[in-house]
């Protein structure tokens, strides 16, 4: 019994089908979900540009910044996955690395964070492992009962949001100034899509454009990939006493920074 029903787990189409799924196997006969499973190369790939930008500072100063940046891009791939045969081992791996993300985020990026409390930075090794057990245990549980994974997702991004506004506004780095409006609004925007998919599929299908899970990827890959820019800027600048370079944000193809436009940090070394 425990063996079929963990053999479950990987079979095609075990997992929550989103809107799109209507049109399964329609594009290409292996992949469930076409759409939602290509918009899935931002969210690999973007994370990756960051790191390929901040290889001379990851290798010199602070190389913890690479693993949420990794775990970003195999979120991708588990989503990739996920989409593609609709499995549920696949929607676990998806919903629980996004978990595990802001986690090692968390992690690696409090010692830099103004509300991080002063008085606990001579714990901040009990606290960092606070945060990996408390995580592993709601991991389980969520492996447990699938359902958990939405609430859980929830719970962890409220006081995520309220931590990327604070650290934004209290940076004092101009560069990043507007990056926490940029980010909860393509947040905001990317849920939207994400419910409206969810709970509004009979009228995506009328319209005949059951895509907007397709377009959550974009834009929480955007936002994901904005995150780790703010927050890599803000490393730098708070280590700055340690290392010899230093950063601005530029955008691309819009340089003047539109929403949609790319940002990205040029590093350089100190005149000498």
């Amino acid at each position: 019994m425990e063996s079929s029903s963990i053999s479950r787990w990987f079979e095609y189409e075990s997992g929550h089908a989103w809107c799109e799924s209507a049109y399964k196997y329609q594009t290409l006969p292996y992949v469930a979900e076409f759409a939602n499973t290509c918009t899935n190369l931002p969210i690999i790939v973007l994370p990756l540009v960051n790191i390929m930008l901040l290889r001379r500072y990851l290798h010199d100063v602070n190389g913890g910044l690479i693993f949420p940046q990794l775990l970003l891009t195999f979120n991708g791939l588990a989503s990739t996955y996920y989409h593609a045969t609709l499995n549920l081992f696949g929607q676990l791996v998806d919903e629980l690395s996004l978990v595990w993300i802001i986690t090692v985020f968390l992690v690696v990026y409090i010692p830099v964070m103004k509300w991080f409390p002063e008085r606990f930075s001579k714990r901040l090794t009990l606290v960092r492992w606070v945060v990996l057990i408390v995580t592993a245990a709601v991991s389980a549980l969520c492996f447990l009962e699938p359902n958990l994974n939405a609430i859980a997702l929830m719970l962890f991004s409220i006081p995520a949001a309220v931590v990327i506004r604070y650290e934004g506004k209290q940076s004092g780095i101009p560069d990043i100034e507007s990056f926490p409006s940029r980010i909860l609004a393509l947040w905001g925007v990317a849920f939207s899509f994400w419910f409206a998919d969810r709970l509004l599929c009979d009228f995506w299908l009328y319209l005949g454009t059951p895509y907007l899970h397709a377009l959550f990827h974009l834009l929480a890959g955007l936002a994901g990939y904005t995150i780790f820019i703010m927050f890599s800027m803000i490393d730098i600048e708070s280590r700055s006493k340690t290392h010899r370079y230093t950063a601005a944000v530029r955008y691309f193809p819009d340089k003047n920074g539109s929403i949609f436009s790319f940002p990205y940090i040029c590093l350089k070394e100190r005149s000498q």
